[in-house]
């Protein structure tokens, strides 16, 4: 949404504090933003616990869910707002403004839905990041999980577990890759699969 709006706002204030934010999200690698969150928002202001240990309430997932989140909010927002700008000045928006279609059936049926078509493709992308960024922050935050037990297994040098829930994560990354190449007939009923 942020990225649609500061497409459709281009050059404007709003667009442009989001962009300097990207950019600058971009820029951290995740492991980075984690122990910034953990000390900042965890330790320092006690927002948020530090670490989540196993039996911890689900609020305390929240920490370690917007890490995951920021590192990929920048991409999808910039590749969105790119997007919308360049769907914007496509013929057929013209033409749907001529035709007298009001601004908020024009953009969300016309222009977000045709803008959605690289976002969709770079979340796929986005997904792999996830999962690496999911074992990563489940490290350092101590989250029991899949991504926990990978940190765990590199740290240790347990080849056989780590090749193992490798396999599973490249298994499901593909899953994904195949849901969202269904997913363009859904977002474009001029793709159509043989």
């Amino acid at each position: 949404l942020i990225g649609l709006f500061s497409g459709l706002r281009k050059g404007k204030f709003f667009d442009n504090i989001n962009l300097i934010i990207g950019l600058i999200f971009m820029s951290i690698p995740i492991f980075v933003i984690a122990f910034i969150a953990q000390y900042g928002l965890g330790l320092k202001l006690g927002w948020f616990s530090p670490t989540v240990g196993a039996g911890a309430p689900l609020k305390d997932l929240l920490l370690p869910a917007l890490v995951l989140g920021v590192s990929l909010y920048a991409t999808s927002m910039r590749l969105t707002r790119a997007s919308v700008i360049d769907t914007l000045n496509q013929d057929f928006v013209r033409t749907a403004y001529a035709k007298g279609l009001s601004r908020g059936r024009v953009v969300p049926v016309h222009v977000l839905r045709n803008s959605l078509i690289p976002t969709v493709t770079n979340t796929a992308t986005d997904f792999g990041t996830l999962m690496v960024g999911a074992t990563v922050t489940e490290g350092i935050f101590n989250v029991p999980g899949v991504g926990n037990v990978l940190f765990n297994a590199i740290l240790k040098g347990e080849n056989v577990t780590v090749v193992s829930f490798v396999t599973v994560m490249v298994l499901v990354y593909l899953g994904v890759n195949l849901f969202i190449d269904l997913l363009y007939a859904v977002l474009d009923p001029r793709i159509r699969y043989a």
